[in-house]
């Protein structure tokens, strides 16, 4: 219950942060403060994915645009949800393997 509610914010993080929009959360308070710097980066990556910037702000996923910043983030949140969720979940995946890994190679 409490690991989907961080989810659901660290979506809404990602989204705001793809549409250049103030952030409503410190990644520091979504997870531990140990893999914040990590997280917000791959953030980041995630949010560079999602936005086209030509002319405007256009969403990388369906080309529709030009937006707003609280146009594209309404969009991002209300149509790709799953599509962010399911992006953030990887990359979640991906960086505790990578720390489960070096920690393995660090004392084991």
């Amino acid at each position: 219950m409490r690991q989907e509610i961080a989810l659901k914010k660290i979506i809404e993080y990602t989204a705001r942060k793809a549409s250049s929009l103030n952030q409503r959360y410190e990644i520091e308070d979504l997870v531990a403060p140990s893999i914040a710097d990590l997280v917000d980066r791959s953030m980041e990556r995630i949010a560079l994915t999602l936005v086209k910037r030509n002319g405007g702000l256009w969403c990388n996923l369906c080309s529709k645009g030009p937006f707003t910043k609280r146009g594209l983030y309404l969009h991002l949140i209300r149509v790709h949800t799953k599509d962010i969720e399911f992006m953030v979940r990887e990359e979640m995946k991906r960086i505790l393997d990578g720390i489960k890994k070096d920690r393995q190679q660090r004392y084991g």
